[in-house]
């Protein structure tokens, strides 16, 4: 195992030509960085430099230590910087749900930045993790789906969006115009897998009426469901956000008229931050 610092060693002393002339510029010994360099040698398990009456020469081993060492210290810099930045004032770390990032927070993200604000984004699968993680302060604000009123935070709902049923154009319920909750939860069920707030609203709609759906096939990607649903292995329920994003011509959706499911997606903000954020988000 070689340590950060003996990358940085290894480095100047490939720049500056000699191990005398590095241990100069490291403000180090020469012999302590000798030392140093036969420890990285003896890690490596080969020899990296020559040394010649004009300086060293790099063997290929060294040439290949040295491209990489220079591009992991510049990723470290580079992850340095931008953890220091999280402290500025001017950066608005939010959290949602996959689905949320692709498919709704596009536009207040475009928001954000127009009110010169850097933006950083993490997905997490449900909302108790979203919000536990704004409680600690990883999120300054976070987006999610049917949210529970808590009395340190301020919820924004933003929309409320129905849930369609998806299926391919060869399966045979495409005929009917109108597709009832009952009819579904009986059919070939391809869903998300859990945890997940769109299952979770799936299964509290069952729960009310005494359902039990049967499900064939859980998948963690939407373009994984939709992929089985066109081979028409199954069918799937899907928010319209989501279905508003399917392209494929293969794919039929029906609107959910008798029992319908809706859910409602929110932004949520701890209350002493709730003058900062909520001009951005009306």
């Amino acid at each position: 195992m070689i340590s950060v610092d003996q990358m940085k060693y290894f480095i100047e002393i490939v720049e500056q030509g000699s191990l005398n002339k590095a241990a100069q510029h490291l403000y180090i010994s020469q012999p302590a960085l000798t030392k140093q360099l036969g420890i990285l040698e003896k890690s490596m398990k080969c020899k990296l430099l020559i040394r010649t009456p004009n300086g060293i020469k790099l063997t290929a081993s060294g040439r290949y230590l040295y491209e990489r060492s220079n591009i992991i210290i510049s990723m470290i810099n580079e992850t340095i910087n931008s953890i220091e930045g999280f402290s500025n004032k001017d950066v608005i770390k939010i959290g949602a749900l996959p689905n949320l990032i692709t498919y709704f927070l596009p536009k207040y993200v475009d928001k954000f930045k127009c009110m010169k604000h850097e933006v950083f984004i993490d997905a997490m699968s449900t909302n108790n993790e979203l919000i536990s993680s704004l409680n600690d302060n990883l999120f300054d604000i976070v987006f999610i789906s049917d949210a529970i009123e808590k009395p340190d935070y301020v919820t924004i709902p933003l929309v409320v969006e129905p849930f369609f049923v998806v299926m391919s154009n060869k399966n045979y319920l495409a005929k009917f115009d109108e597709i009832d909750f009952f009819s579904i939860m009986k059919e070939r069920l391809i869903l998300y897998k859990d945890p997940c707030p769109i299952r979770a609203k799936i299964r509290e709609h069952c729960n009310l009426m005494n359902l039990i759906p049967n499900i064939i096939l859980e998948l963690d990607e939407t373009e994984s469901v939709i992929k089985y649903v066109e081979q028409d292995l199954g069918i799937t329920i899907l928010p319209k956000m989501v279905i508003e994003n399917i392209t494929n011509p293969s794919i039929l959706v029906r609107e959910i008229k008798k029992f319908p499911i809706h859910r409602v997606v929110s932004a949520v903000i701890k209350k002493e931050n709730s003058s900062v954020f909520l001009p951005m988000l009306l």
